[in-house]
């Protein structure tokens, strides 16, 4: 990795950061790393904290009120969420397998 991909990185999450911060309270295992590149990029404290609990505040409304909403449903809901789930899955970590594979490939014809 050079350092004009880090400094185009960090340009980046400087324009980006904000929405990943906030949208990534909604996603389940980017909740868990967003912190790691808002750290990086030196995010203020302040800013990240409200950004944080806003998403945060928002994913638990969500799930809140789907509970409300399913009442007693809940898990026959489960029951069709749980392959549709699975095969996000698949299907993101596929995504990132074909986007590291094109970056390798599109690196070593460059350089």
């Amino acid at each position: 990795m050079r350092e004009t991909d880090l400094d185009r990185a960090d340009a980046w999450f400087d324009r980006y950061g904000a929405w990943l911060v906030f949208g990534g309270r909604f996603v389940p295992g980017a909740r868990s790393v967003v912190s790691v590149p808002a750290g990086l990029s030196e995010m203020p404290l302040g800013r990240f904290v409200a950004l944080t609990t806003l998403g945060s505040a928002g994913w638990n409304v969500a799930l809140i009120g789907a509970g409300w909403a399913l009442g007693s449903n809940y898990e026959r809901v489960a029951d069709a969420v749980g392959p549709a789930s699975t095969a996000v899955t698949v299907a993101l970590a596929l995504g990132l397998l074909a986007a590291v594979v094109w970056w390798y490939r599109r690196r070593r014809a460059g350089g």
